[in-house]
């Protein structure tokens, strides 16, 4: 079988990144597979996950926001349209040289071009990374929630109905965004990494990882977390990750005179060794598309609190069998759960066993195992629409 991945990057520091090569060198490893990942702006930035030498990478070479910030707003649209025109003429090429039998919608532009170009063998399969209407939900200014308003009337009526498939992260999601639409499946996001072994559990340590913007909502951990120092200041939190809040983050930690309790600490490039050396982890978002740090925390054998945002850590954690879920931003609750952990080495060791055991369901073999299934899946009710026209 052929695949295609269409993305925008593979080297940069998130999740999708991530996940999108653990699963292209999955399915590279079934005998029988081509696997390729087409991309727009791969020239910079770090590998977040190494490729396999059995995925193909084609670099389109568009580079879509090179050069943005020296150019006005009228300037800067009218290089994008010109880049838009040349992505799509380079993607047609390319796809027709490799004739899959699926393509896969992982980027930001391809999904606009596919439903057109497309024949009658391939099957196109749109990915959903984020809750469904994440842009216009949580949008920071009146401008960008207007402009989320109208690319999710423009996208869900007149572009993702034409996908053979539809695939989300969570049933949370598929079952408040998607009712009425009968081409969409569920499939979590495989964990990255398998980890012999987990956590001693024994390091004053909590954690939490991910890019450091407001959908993250890091400061309501940091606010949470100054509950849990003044019960027990020998604890620390850590938070891995970089972005445009770093500078308010510092300066929040500081007024707040957590220096010694609360550090950023970056990105990393070995995840499972600061999760490994930590003993509880914190999850603060205000939404996700499924939260696969939670697995991966998980899988270390870290008990996790997390908050219940929309969509993805309810698909995951039975609360209080293997994890906590808090209601949104309850801060006091949060800090709560963190200091029964803390203050029951048997309970923390409990839930760690648990979470061990529920990450096993995202190992990256099952998850590839059910990915092939959607795919044949995808084909023989394609086969047979076209069978029923003839």
């Amino acid at each position: 079988m052929k695949i295609v991945y269409c993305v925008n990057s593979i080297r940069y520091i998130g999740g999708i990144q991530r996940v999108t090569v653990v699963k292209a060198n999955a399915l590279a490893d079934i005998p029988g597979n081509e696997v390729y990942i087409v991309a727009t702006d791969n020239k910079a930035g770090p590998e977040t996950h190494k490729l396999s030498p059995k995925v193909r990478l084609v670099d389109l070479d568009i580079n879509y926001y090179d050069g943005d910030q020296e150019r006005s707003f009228l300037a800067g649209n009218i290089v994008y349209y010109a880049k838009n025109a040349k992505h799509k003429k380079a993607l047609r090429r390319v796809l027709s040289q490799i004739n899959p039998d699926i393509v896969i919608s992982v980027g930001m532009s391809e999904k606009y071009m596919l439903t057109s170009m497309r024949n009658r063998t391939w099957k196109i399969i749109r990915e959903f990374h984020c809750e469904k209407n994440y842009r216009s939900k949580y949008a920071t200014s009146r401008l960008g929630k207007i402009q989320g308003l109208v690319s999710d009337f423009y996208e869900f009526n007149f572009i993702d109905k034409k996908f053979d498939k539809i695939v989300v992260l969570t049933h949370e999601d598929k079952e408040t965004n998607w009712q009425g639409w009968d081409n969409v499946a569920v499939m979590p996001n495989p964990v990255a990494f398998k980890c012999d072994e987990p956590s001693s559990l024994n390091e004053k340590v909590v954690i939490s990882m991910g890019r450091l913007h407001h959908v993250k909502n890091f400061s309501s951990l940091i606010r949470a977390f100054g509950q849990v120092a003044k019960k027990h200041p020998d604890w620390i939190l850590r938070i891995y990750g970089d972005g445009e809040l770093k500078q308010a983050l510092h300066d929040q930690i500081n007024q707040a005179g957590l220096q010694d309790n609360v550090f950023l600490m970056g990105f990393s490039n070995d995840m499972a060794l600061a999760l490994r050396q930590s003993s509880i982890f914190a999850f603060s978002s205000l939404v996700e598309g499924f939260a696969l740090v939670i697995v991966e925390a998980m899988e270390c054998g870290l008990p996790v609190v997390s908050y219940q945002c929309p969509c993805g850590p309810k698909d995951i954690i039975s609360d209080g069998k293997d994890g906590f879920l808090v209601p949104v931003n309850d801060e006091y609750l949060l800090a709560e759960r963190i200091c029964s952990l803390i203050e029951d080495e048997n309970l923390r060791r409990q839930i760690s066993v648990a979470a061990r055991i529920k990450a096993k369901n995202f190992q990256t073999g099952q998850i590839a195992k059910r990915w092939m299934e959607l795919f044949e899946e995808t084909i023989k009710s394609h086969f047979l629409k076209i069978t029923d026209k003839i």
